[in-house]
This record gives structure tokens, sequence and C-alpha cells, in this order.
């Protein structure tokens, strides 16, 4: 039933690396009881270890201290003892930066089921999120490439001799779905940091330099620190802001990984809402992994039906709103590396299927309760002048990504990687015509403008835009063209701004009359001002 659905995504760290801290009973001491030998970091698939004895491909291993760290777990897929160190590769890249010396134990597997798999306690699913109200999603399953081959004198008598398995390709959609808040935004175009208000409480630094994938930090003095109250760690580009769940001396356990690395001594205020979230553009797009959960009309959880997709990154990606409505987005392309499920029998192979991962777990999704951007709460301003008869507008956001399908002995015929090309936007909008002016008249106007060609006697600059939705005080969604680290648009390379392509007003039965106006435009950046705290 699609009324029984779960859809939910996170940020990944490292390509592939989805974020999902598991834990597991140990199994007997004769199987593999070794630590990791070397860091290990977000989307690595290969790490290194003390030890090997006992290890056996198929079977899962947990990687970080049980119930104190960056607990995943993983299928164990090769290993190499004759290398130094010693390696083991694994069905999925990791989530968390793990430290050298971290403990890697086996974990109890037996038909299909990992025993007591529980979540960290201290924490909360980091795959918890949802884009926003969404009613229809085309999800990323392999498209297999089955190759048919014709083979003269086979006596085939025309038709294909024998299929072979060619590539497989997984690419989702989620379309139209209204944004509650402004998670989804940074996907298609880079890093999202967060700022919130001083309360004046706990006010230290980070005693030990941090990386991206950890949820602990040491501070130089924990006093003032509460639980659940918000820590800011870092300020300008590299802030981000996480839910305090547990302060042990000087030690600060976060309710969701940080994003960035972060150096010893930076500052780590406890801070309240309202909170700035500033968007910005950057050369390798953010990872993504998305989860499914279908559950029948029983509503039995033993029959759950769990797909998660990971690797992926949002190729192409639009933001739409029209008259009576609201402010919607689509992630038009979304290609991803890979997938695990929990479907682990089938009575003609030998189980487990393709794919199954025992550590695959329902998530508790988080739901927003905020309201929608109306597009009423909208107003729109071009080349200074703000623009009250919008009908609609629509921006289209183009990453060009391409996935790669590398030479590999794994065994997979799933993307290598995947990489961004060419990025491009435009714009497209339907305004009514202002009043009539007279001709000799100094007011810019959209045909004027068209007719400039963004060329204001000194070279091709092109004109700034602003999207404003305001929600109410300290609530406000803002897209500026071109990127606010940028300023305005000024003539010569990475600095111009929108330039309108065509502005078409014909003449039909429509009253008043509109134009329909096409434009380009280099980059832009947003700024979200809200109450949540911790954006993904």
């Amino acid at each position: 039933r699609n009324d029984q659905v779960d859809f939910s995504f996170g940020a990944e760290i490292g390509a592939g690396g989805y974020l999902a801290p598991m834990e597991a009973d140990d199994e007997a001491s004769s199987d593999l009881d070794t630590d990791t030998n070397g860091v290990a970091l977000p989307g690595a698939k290969t790490i290194g270890v003390t030890a090997t004895t006992g290890i056996a491909v198929g079977n899962y291993v947990m990687i970080g201290t049980n119930g104190t760290d960056s607990c995943e777990i993983r299928k164990v897929t090769a290993f190499d003892d004759s290398t130094s160190p010693k390696t083991i590769t694994l069905n999925a890249p990791l989530g968390y930066y793990h430290a050298d010396a971290e403990e890697i134990q086996e974990v109890g597997y037996s038909g299909g089921l990992i025993s007591t798999l529980t979540l960290d306690a201290k924490t909360s699913d980091h795959m918890r999120f949802t884009p926003g109200a969404w009613e229809s999603i085309d999800l990323p399953d392999p498209t297999m490439e089955i190759e048919p081959r014709y083979f003269l004198g086979s006596g085939a008598k025309r038709n294909f001799y024998s299929a072979y398995k060619g590539q497989q390709s997984l690419s989702g959609t989620l379309s139209n779905f209204e944004l509650l808040n402004g998670y989804p935004l940074r996907f298609p175009i880079g890093t999202v940091s967060t700022t919130g208000s001083d309360n004046g409480a706990g006010a230290s630094t980070l005693s030990a330099a941090t990386f991206a994938g950890q949820y602990e930090i040491d501070v130089a003095s924990a006093s003032g620190y509460v639980d659940d109250d918000y820590i800011q760690v870092d300020v300008g580009a590299l802030s981000e802001v996480r839910k305090i769940v547990d302060v042990a001396t000087n030690n600060i356990f976060l309710d969701y990984p940080l994003l960035f690395d972060h150096d010893s001594g930076v500052a780590c205020n406890e801070v309240t809402s309202p909170y700035t979230h500033t968007i910005l553009e950057a050369v390798e797009l953010p990872g993504i992994s998305w989860q499914v959960k279908n559950r029948d009309s029983t509503e039995n959880a033993s029959n759950d039906w769990i797909r998660r997709y990971f690797g992926g990154k949002i190729g192409q990606a639009t933001l739409t709103a029209e008259e009576g409505g609201t402010l919607r987005m689509s992630w038009e392309s979304a290609p991803f590396l890979n997938m695990n499920h929990n479907q682990y029998d089938h009575s003609g192979i030998t189980a487990p299927i393709n794919k199954f991962d025992a550590s695959n777990k329902a998530v508790t999704v988080e739901k927003p309760d905020t309201e929608p951007y109306y597009f009423s709460q909208g107003s729109i301003t071009m080349f200074g002048v703000e623009f009250a008869r919008v009908a609609n507008f629509t921006i289209n956001i183009n990453n060009n990504l391409e996935p790669r399908y590398f030479i590999n002995s794994s065994g997979e015929r799933t993307p290598s990687a995947i990489f961004e090309g060419r990025r491009e936007y435009s714009m497209t909008a339907t305004m009514v015509l202002p009043d009539s002016i007279s001709s000799t008249a100094s007011t810019k106007t959209l045909f004027k403008e068209l007719l400039a060609e963004g060329d204001y006697g000194s070279g091709m600059a092109g004109f700034d835009i602003a999207l404003v939705f305001t929600r109410g005080a300290n609530d406000t969604l803002t897209i500026t063209i071109p990127a606010a680290a940028d300023g305005v648009a000024g003539i010569g390379g990475n600095n111009q701004g929108a330039f309108i392509r065509s502005a078409n007003t014909s003449v039909s039965t429509e009253n008043p009359v509109s134009t329909e106006v096409d434009i380009l435009f280099r980059n832009m950046s947003i700024v979200v001002k809200d109450s949540e705290p911790v954006y993904p």
C-alpha cells in the first residue's frame, strides 16, 4: 500500500558511505576480533586491519567500539593478509570517520538476520530526513542491461543465440514535492553552513581537531553545556549546528555526524533559534542516500520490504511556483552507485540473493510540522525592480552528471563513480506586463532589458535577481543571483549576472497581456532562516 511507504534520505560524507549507526552482539572469540590499522575515512571500502584471523567472506563486521563510537556494520566481500597492513574489503563504503586502532568485531549472522541489531543508544537515525510533502517517487532500482548475442552458424534461425549480463544503472526521480524547509536545496548545489543565536550558556573551544564523520568532540571545558541544547561548531563557511545528546567530562556526543573537518581551538558555543543556513556552490556535489520502507496492509513489521540506495548525487533539479500554489521542488535526476535490501531468500537461488544486506534496518522518519512556502509570500526583484505581477516561475539546475564504469575486480557492474559536468542554470517565468508608460520614460522593463542584452555601455554584465519567500519573523528563504559571495553583477569573467534570452509578448485571447521570459544566469546562492537547527 502506498500510504504505508516511508521515504527518507541522509547526507553522505564519502561517496556511497550511508550513515546508519548500528550495534550488534559480538560473535565468539574465535571469529574476527581486530582493530583498524590506520585511519579509515568516510567513503573507504577497503580498510587496513591488524589481523584477519577468523575472517570469512560473506560474514558481517562492526567497525567502531560497540555503544560508544560511530558503529557501523558492513559485509566482508574480500580480504588480503599478504599486504601490509592487512586489509578487508566491504560491500559498501564507510559512512563515518574511524581513528587508528578502533575495534572491529564479527557480529552474529544467521538466516538473513543479525542478532540484536539495534541503533546506537546515544544517537538517532541519520537517514531520518524527509525532503518535503511528496506523493510519488520513481525509485532508482537497478536497470539491467541484458545483451542478446547473435552467433552466426548457430542454427538460431534469426533469434539471438545467448543473452549476457551488461552494466547496471540506478537513477531515480522525486518530483514536485512541497518544500517545508531548506533540507533538499543544497544537494544539487553544494555545501551548507549553519549559524545560530548565542544563548549565553556553554562557550568553549575544540581541544582537538575533529574530522568529517565524527559525532563525538572534545572541548576545553564542558561547563554550561546541557543535554538537548544545541552547539555551533566553528564559524563562517564551516559552521555546523548539532544537538547535544550527552556530556561526559569534556567530551560531547552529538546527534548527527559533522560534515566538515574542524581545527583545534575553533569556537563551540551553545546557540538557539533563529538559525541561518547558507547554501553555496561546490565543485563536487554532496553525496546522498535514499531509503524506502514498504509495509503491508496488516502493518506487520516483520514483512517490511526495505531498500537503501547509496552513492547518489542530484543531477538535475527544479524549483517552481505558480499563482495560488506553493513553492515546490523536484529532484529530476538522481543517479546512484549501488543499493542494498532486506530480501534474503529465493527458491531458485542459493541465499542470500544479490545486493542483500542483513544490516538493512527500518528508519524512524522525521516529519516536519512547518507550513510550506506559499506563492503569495514571495517577491521577485530583477535589475532593481520588484515585479508584483508574476504568474509563475521555474529555476532549472543541471549538473550534467556522468556515471562511469571503470575496470575493477569486485564483480559489480554498477557505476564506479559519478562525475559532475558543466553546471547550467536557467529560469523561466510568466509575467504580466506593468501599467503603460510613456515611450520616452526611463523605466526599466523586460522588453528594454531583452534588447540591452545585459550590456549597459561598458560590456556584458547582466543584472541581479532576488527571490524571497517570507513565512514569518525570522523565517525566510532567499535566492540570490549572482551568488551572494560575488556581490552584484559586473562585467568580466566570473562576475556576470543574469541575461534575458527571450521575452516573447504574443497576442492572444488572454488578458492582461503577459510575457514568457527565459533567463540564463551563471550562479546563485541560497540563505534559509528558520527554526530548524540541524541540516543534513
